[in-house]
């Protein structure tokens, strides 16, 4: 599978959950995961990323990032999506996180799905499945064009632990 970049948030010096069991995730689908933490006064936290599966992490330590507004996100997060070629990004549900893949999704003209139960490979190709009918199914869902962006729902994926180690950029 071709690279997948995850968006980690951040609180009180730690990596948030949500984004660790998204990062176990898409390194047990395979390929090259990444990481992109923005914010400021984040660089301590990104190199947690690669015992969770991530290769590489990108970081945006910026003032301009101190606030919680995802403007500035989908400005930082864009130039990662281009510097690093990845081809799906996933984030943890979240208020700030579903705004900046909202931006993100429409400043690439990209496929946006959200509420993800799981994630899975037919192929090469990504496939999503989310709840539908009041979660009385589960549906699968995909993308027509690159990169696909994903929001995956609260408490979806438990971080493992790998013991690796990431490259941060």
């Amino acid at each position: 599978m071709p690279g997948t970049l995850v968006y980690l948030e951040s609180h009180d010096g730690e990596l948030t959950k949500g984004g660790l069991g998204l990062l176990s995730k898409a390194a047990s689908l395979g390929g090259d995961v990444l990481g992109a933490v923005l914010g400021s006064g984040v660089a301590d936290v990104a190199p947690r990323a690669g015992a969770f599966g991530a290769s590489t992490v990108y970081v945006v330590d910026d003032e301009a990032l101190a606030a919680p507004l995802p403007q500035p996100r989908v400005d930082a997060l864009e130039a990662v999506v281009r510097e690093s070629g990845a081809d799906n990004v996933l984030f943890p549900a979240s208020v700030l996180a579903a705004d900046v893949a909202a931006g993100l999704a429409a400043r690439l003209e990209a496929g946006l799905n959200w509420d993800l139960t799981d994630l899975r490979l037919e192929g090469d190709e990504l496939v999503g499945v989310r709840p539908a009918l009041g979660d009385t199914v589960l549906v699968d869902v995909g993308w027509t064009t690159t990169p696909r962006l994903a929001i995956v729902r609260s408490g979806t994926f438990d971080p493992v632990e790998s013991g690796g180690t990431a490259e941060v950029k």
